[in-house]
């Protein structure tokens, strides 16, 4: 994916006003199959998986023994076996975890990332520009904004058979398109065709990273990673609490029992630059050690709001809804407001 394909205001205001498409290929893919395939990835990862039937998806997190973060995962259930969608870069680290806890289970792990390109379709008219280019009697198809997130078809674009599966990775709504390994410049080129006609455009990293930003999504390693735990990453959804075992649970549990998280992810906004890395200080008048109280993950320009925002993790010691922070930027104190997510929808 290249940093833009015109520029990210045109891109960004493409994906706002009607939709954008992106070419998530980075994104790690692994098939996970045998007939003890959903049973391991239950008992490994945090979310209750059990009930998932043929065309069903979730997220989950997969953990360390000591309840850190490996990836954010989402689990979709096919016929035959499961498709486990990674972080960018992430699969190989992925396969290698769950292959630790194949002991005497029927189960296979496959890296199909370079076999599979994939796209994203996003945008506050996703829904209606797909059905424009999707040619399928599938009775979704009549409203796609009615698929249940994290849930998918099998369809048609141009005479190429898609996974598509519904995703609110970046803005409220959004698809996921999977297709065989010399498909991705047909369906590519045949969104291109269409975006000509509806308004919407092809959209390069840079765009992306403001809308995953915007949406509160983390990503592997900025915002997941084996300093985090899960319940810190603030995706609710994906922990179960009410499960039995699985990998790193007993810590997990710990944490939320006995109010045991010391951070989470907040957005902050400011007019200046916070870069990655940069350190959050308090900005009480009595702090006058300058605590620090917070780290920038990832950070951008929001051409929605024409502010500089930020993801950061707080020490819920120190939140405030409202509250101003310092930022500290090249030696320079920049004043940030702390935000809930999404900052936008």
């Amino acid at each position: 994916m290249p940093s833009t394909y015109t520029t990210v205001e045109s891109e960004y205001s493409a994906a706002r006003k009607y939709a954008a498409f992106f070419d998530f290929s980075d994104f790690g893919k692994l098939r996970i199959a045998g007939k003890d395939a959903l049973d391991l990835l239950n008992r490994i990862s945090t979310n209750d998986l059990n009930g998932l039937t043929p065309g069903m998806g979730k997220l989950t997190f997969l953990a360390t023994e000591k309840g850190r973060v490996v990836d954010l995962c989402a689990v979709y259930v096919q016929q035959k076996d499961l498709l486990l969608l990674t972080s960018p870069n992430n699969s190989a680290n992925v396969k290698k975890w769950i292959e630790k806890f194949i002991i005497s289970d029927d189960v296979k792990v496959e890296d199909i990332t370079d076999l599979r390109p994939m796209l994203l379709v996003a945008g506050t008219s996703a829904a209606e520009f797909l059905k424009e280019v999707t040619h399928s009697s599938h009775k979704t198809l009549l409203d796609l904004s009615k698929m249940p997130r994290h849930n998918f078809i099998r369809t048609f674009l141009s005479e190429d058979e898609v996974f598509l599966a519904r995703t609110n990775m970046v803005m409220n709504d959004g698809f996921i398109i999977i297709l065989n390994k010399n498909d991705g410049g047909t369906v590519w080129n045949l969104l291109l065709d269409y975006s000509k006609t509806y308004g919407a455009a092809p959209a390069g990293a840079e765009t992306f990273e403001i809308l995953r930003i915007e949406n509160g999504t983390p990503l592997y390693p900025y915002e997941l990673n084996e300093d985090v735990n899960p319940w810190e990453v603030n995706i609710i959804d994906a922990i179960n609490d009410r499960k039995g075992c699985y990998v790193g649970q007993e810590v997990i549990a710990r944490l939320q029992t006995y109010d045991k998280v010391k951070r989470k992810l907040f957005g902050l906004s400011s007019l200046s630059r916070m870069p990655r890395g940069s350190k959050v200080y308090s900005n009480s008048p009595a702090d006058t050690n300058e605590t620090e109280i917070g780290l920038v993950t990832s950070s951008g320009r929001s051409p929605g709001l024409n502010k500089e925002i930020a993801l950061a993790y707080i020490s819920m010691k120190q939140v405030t809804l409202g509250s101003k922070y310092i930022v500290k930027v090249g030696g320079q104190n920049v004043e940030a407001e702390l935000s809930t997510l999404p900052f936008l929808i």
